[in-house]
């Protein structure tokens, strides 16, 4: 069974939406470019890996035209945001944007091999009808597995064609970008409780069961637990099921670790804070339990 194959296979439905781009240039590829120290000098902050940065953009197609197709772009929105190094951009953006100051405007083109790569074709796959959905139209957006996306791109008969290649698979792709942050990133720090086995680790789109506990860094009050209820927390790892904290420290965890995950404000629920329990800007501190990965 191929890969796609194994994609297809646990398929969750978004249906009858549209792709969308926003926040394109952050659904890639790791980066490979070797780690360099980050640093800040007296005068200005350099972007470097470690370094958070926030970055205004608008990218455009290379089809011929004078200007280009615009595909995505930040204007009237919040920057993109990202560690640069963390592996969650696109390899032409995190590599871009290394060196650049605060306030510095940049102008990079990408080819696929940096960009979305180039379009697969075992990534085109016929599956019935019925395996989707109900309700799976042309046009519909499927999620699979392990985060990824899939496109119905024909039905005939009770059999659907679908397509798992990124929209902007095999494009030549030119952003304008324009550094307007720069900071140390976050980072969760993980102390172990009991050891796990040491070798059988989450990947990206595994389901995990865990038990936790959650508690304020400041004063140490409980805001959920689901060992007080008996029940073990299940869900999808990786695909933004849960705060960024969860998905960066967990996934470092083997199974039948016990482990206090301490999390920044910024990758837990900022702030906005949730739920009446958890204030803004609020470190957070869980103590979790591995369990067991996969169904």
């Amino acid at each position: 069974m191929t890969p796609a194959h194994r994609r297809l296979a646990t398929l969750v439905a978004t249906i009858n939406q549209k792709p969308s781009f926003r926040g394109a240039p952050s659904m890639s590829m790791p980066s490979t470019r070797p780690l360099r120290a980050s640093f800040c000098s007296a005068t200005k902050v350099v972007a470097a890996p470690g370094m958070q940065v926030k970055v205004e953009y608008t990218g455009t197609l290379q089809d011929g035209t004078p200007a280009g197709r615009v595909f995505d772009t930040s204007e009237g929105k919040e920057p993109l945001v990202f560690t640069v190094g963390g592996g969650k951009i696109i390899a032409g953006f995190d590599e871009g944007v290394i060196g650049m100051s605060v306030g510095e405007s940049k102008e990079l083109r990408m080819e696929p091999a940096k960009a979305y790569g180039e379009v697969d074709p075992r990534g085109i796959q016929e599956v019935p009808l019925d395996k989707l959905p109900e309700g799976c139209e042309i046009g519909a957006e499927l999620q699979t597995g392990d985060g990824g996306r899939a496109v119905v791109t024909k039905i005939i008969g009770d059999t659907a064609t679908v397509d798992m290649n990124h929209p902007l698979a095999g494009k030549i792709l030119n952003f304008s970008i324009k550094l307007v942050g720069c900071e140390q990133a976050p980072i969760v720090e993980i102390k172990t409780i009991t050891e796990g086995d040491g070798k059988t680790f989450p990947k990206q789109g595994d389901r995990l069961t865990m038990h936790y506990t959650g508690s304020l860094a400041s004063n140490g009050e409980k805001f959920d637990s689901s060992v007080d209820r008996g029940e073990p927390f299940e869900f999808q790892i990786g695909v933004g099921q849960v705060i960024q904290g969860w998905d960066e420290g967990v996934m470092k965890m083997s199974v039948g670790q016990k482990a206090t995950l301490h999390i920044p404000s910024a990758m837990g629920y900022g702030q906005q804070g949730a739920g009446g329990k958890i204030p803004p800007n609020a470190d957070l501190v869980f103590e979790v339990e591995l369990i067991k990965i996969g169904d």
